[in-house]
């Protein structure tokens, strides 16, 4: 079950319950026998790349249980990073002591609990299942937590995830039940900050002193079955990701431009097939239909290409 964008927090507010909305991956967690493993939104099996989680099998006590959550990974001041993420993404390791976990520790964000001992809760509504499991696991773990959430009084929350400098809330209907794989309006998210999902559809060499690496990315996102172009990025990387990025790029090279319609407006675009999927920053879509001003903060390796379109808050 997905989040909707929205511009506003819902009018009433009493009916809503609110969360924070954390910076990391979604991953639904089957726990059983006290074993675990782990899926994420793409049905990839993660169970290996997150070894640092797999304490909360343990908190359950032998009891069986499908739970949902966000994988993250914290940064020195105690915010989420998903760039500090970005190392651990759909790389296996051999271990707790593997450099990747212990320099990038991930911690497991529970918020629903969908299945426990034979019996499932889809049709519970959100107020149960958070009433169950807040019962099933009162207190956090060893790589994982079960942050509260709050009932009602939703702007209060948005001002203080705006206060630390988090990415928003979610607003999810009490009274909802759970819908898999299903975007509607009984959750909701809102934003503090513009952030959108972008296919990457090609990318420019690096000038001056970034000459010999790359530059910026050519972005895009679909309408129906077409890649529109929607500019370029070329700041929020690293010199590591750079240099990543163009590796990851080199063998997904096209002669051809997968976008419809507007192009690059700037020669020398090295086109790519349109599979991998970043996300950005941005200040505004212009009437054009691009971003203006957009920051990379990382790949997605979670999304589909052809499931990324503009979002618009309704």
């Amino acid at each position: 079950m997905m989040a909707t964008l929205s511009d506003r927090l819902p009018a009433d507010d009493d009916r809503w319950g609110f969360e924070v909305k954390w910076d990391g991956v979604r991953t639904i967690a089957y726990v059983s026998g006290g074993e675990v493993k782990l899926s994420s939104r793409t049905l990839r099996d993660v169970t290996r790349v997150y070894p640092d989680v797999h304490g909360v099998a343990a908190a359950l006590d032998g009891r069986d249980a499908v739970l949902d959550g966000e994988i993250v990974a914290f940064d020195d001041t105690g915010r989420p990073s998903f760039e500090k993420l970005q190392s651990r993404m759909n790389v296996e390791v051999s271990g707790l002591s593997d450099r990747l976990v212990t320099g990038a520790p991930a911690v497991y964000l529970l918020f629903d609990l969908l299945y426990l001992d034979g019996r499932s809760l889809l049709d519970a509504t959100y107020e149960e299942r958070r009433a169950a499991l807040d019962e099933l696991l009162p207190s956090g773990g060893s790589g994982w937590q079960r942050p509260d959430y709050v009932a009602g009084n939703g702007a209060a929350m948005l001002e203080a995830t705006k206060a630390q400098r988090l990415e928003g809330v979610i607003a999810k209907r009490l009274a909802s039940r759970y819908q898999p794989g299903k975007r509607g309006t009984d959750w909701l998210k809102v934003k503090n900050v513009n952030r959108q999902e972008v296919v990457i559809g090609g990318w420019f060499a690096g000038e001056g002193g970034l000459s010999g690496t790359l530059g910026a990315l050519a972005i895009g996102v679909y309408e129906g079955d077409e890649l529109r172009y929607s500019g370029r990025v070329g700041t929020g990387f690293t010199v590591a990701e750079r240099r990543r990025l163009a590796g990851l790029l080199a063998p997904l090279a096209s002669g051809a431009s997968p976008f419809v319609g507007a192009q690059p407006d700037k020669r020398g675009c090295v086109f790519v097939r349109p599979e991998l999927v970043c996300e950005v920053a941005f200040a505004e879509w212009t009437a054009i239909g691009t971003l203006r001003h957009p920051a990379y903060k990382g790949l997605r390796t979670d999304k589909p290409a052809r499931d990324v379109v503009r979002e618009t808050a309704g």
